[in-house]
């Protein structure tokens, strides 16, 4: 018994769904798995990072090119940053993976220097700077050598004295327009100038008070409380 043509004509119409649905699927299906989980970085040359995705083989991925998701910031002396879903991760030779699933948003992982520091790159007033987390320091401390560097004035600000491991110091506490460290950005952060040298900006509590920190073996995850 043959269909009749309308009859036909609309199996072939609902075929033609079902072959898009399932084609549909399968694009979903490869994204998902496109997506990377994990990433380590275990070499760099130039502006280009040797990345591991996934446990897979290495690949040099350049500063501005992507893998799987993974797009490589910019690239050190053996450290890179990478971006995933908007959001910057610091890699080391030598460290743990880093996991990439269920990150939320405003969150940056960090990894621990041998000596076991949390050593970054971050900014202040939109400029680039090496920081340390020092949850020891009650507000972001800088030399007033770094302080001339960036063009930060101490007109206005508040002297006081700092106690450090080398004693008492004279110092200058000012406001900050913006530290940023990642993904994470805060606004109006008080920060001291020392008379005294240091070898490196300290971000200390005055902003890390606005975060969760997770600290996992040799990563640090940075979280904005809110």
């Amino acid at each position: 018994m043959r269909a009749s043509p309308s009859t036909a004509a609309a199996c072939r119409l609902q075929a033609l769904r079902r072959l898009r649905q399932l084609a549909a699927l399968a694009l979903f299906g490869g994204c998902a798995a496109a997506g990377a989980q994990s990433v380590s970085l275990v070499g760099s040359f130039g502006n280009k990072a040797l990345l591991v995705i996934d446990g897979a083989a290495p690949k040099a991925v350049a500063a501005g090119q992507s893998q799987q998701g993974v797009k490589v910031v910019r690239v050190g002396d053996g450290s890179a940053v990478v971006s995933v879903g908007g959001q910057q991760q610091e890699l080391r030779v030598g460290a743990s993976p880093v996991n990439l699933a269920g990150k939320g948003a405003a969150s940056t992982v960090l990894q621990a220097l041998p000596n076991g520091q949390f050593v970054t790159e971050g900014r202040i007033n939109g400029k680039l700077v090496r920081m340390m987390v020092d949850t020891g320091a009650t507000m972001v401390s800088l030399s007033r050598a770094q302080a001339i560097q960036l063009g930060l004035s101490l007109q206005g600000g508040r002297p006081i004295a700092v106690h450090t491991a080398n004693g008492v110091v004279q110092a200058t506490e000012i406001m900050l327009r913006s530290v940023r460290v990642g993904a994470i950005e805060r606004r109006e952060v008080p920060a001291v100038i020392q008379d005294s040298s240091l070898p490196i900006v300290l971000l200390g509590m005055s902003f890390l008070k606005h975060l969760d920190l997770q600290h996992n073996a040799d990563q640090l995850t940075l979280t904005a409380r809110y």
